[in-house]
């Protein structure tokens, strides 16, 4: 095998790659705009709640959502896309 078909190979194998990590930080960008919005019905939901009981409950599931959302992010920029 000639080099020239190697570094086609390993171009092509490097472009498959890529794809993959697009399609992966597509799938992360989309999970954490959903994550957003039950943030943001979360804190809406604990400002209206009168039951201490249920908004500490609220209140440990929105640390959760955070917490899972910085994650992301913290991927997501790991993954950019040049």
């Amino acid at each position: 095998m000639t080099s020239e078909k190697l570094i086609e190979k390993f171009g092509l194998l490097l472009d498959m790659e890529r794809k993959k990590q697009i399609a992966k930080r597509a799938k992360i960008r989309t999970l954490l705009k959903k994550l957003k919005q039950q943030k943001l019905t979360l804190k809406d939901r604990i400002g209206q709640e009168q039951n201490p009981q249920n908004r500490k409950r609220l209140k440990r599931n929105l640390k959760v959502i955070q917490a899972q959302r910085k994650k992301g992010i913290k991927l997501c920029k790991s993954i950019k896309c040049k």
